[in-house]
């Protein structure tokens, strides 16, 4: 297996991080997650870039470290749910690395992310607002999730460590069936 970076994407809530840093556990590689790389060089939190700067201020910021580790080697890195979308970012992952999408269905989104406040694209919103956000943006990011090498489903009946297990095994069998990939 090649060591160009592996990113995650996918939806909020469907265990990008926790089955990032399992996967790059398992390979021994870095791990790096966007979300909280881009909170610890703009000095405030996630929601607070929102409320402050807007959308288009965090899509920047959100880029430039994308652009940052897509140029590191033996890392895996967990990319915000709507970081795929912008196609200057699809371009510089797909030129960089391995694409992953790990994926989940709207019931076991919506468990995983609560009522937290932390998600300022559901904050403000009743349980009924929340599920049709959550599948307003699903609907519009799958064309984008559906670009990935390997798409992978995080279920509630399996473990995350057994999640990041298929998905290293699955990583693998992309590397055999892809020999001459040069990404």
């Amino acid at each position: 297996m090649v060591d160009t970076p592996i990113f995650i994407t996918g939806f909020m809530g469907v265990g990008k991080s926790r089955i990032g840093r399992l996967l790059a556990e398992r390979l021994r590689w870095s791990f790096v997650d966007t979300d909280q790389l881009i909170q610890e060089q703009a000095g405030l939190s996630i929601s607070e870039i929102f409320a402050r700067q807007g959308e288009a201020a965090f899509r920047d910021l959100e880029h430039g470290c994308i652009d940052a580790v897509a140029s590191r080697t033996s890392v895996v890195v967990s990319l915000g749910g709507g970081a795929i979308v912008p196609e200057r970012n699809r371009q510089r992952i797909r030129a960089a690395g391995l694409l992953v999408c790990i994926t989940a269905d709207v019931d076991t989104i919506l468990r995983r992310v609560g009522r937290r406040e932390d998600r300022p694209l559901l904050a403000g919103l009743d349980a009924v607002g929340r599920r049709h956000k959550v599948e307003r943006l699903l609907a519009e990011r799958q064309p984008f999730y559906a670009q990935a090498d390997i798409t992978i489903a995080s279920c509630d009946d399996r473990a995350p460590d057994d999640t990041a297990r298929a998905l290293l095994r699955a990583i693998e069998q992309w590397y055999a069936d892809h020999p001459t990939e040069s990404r």
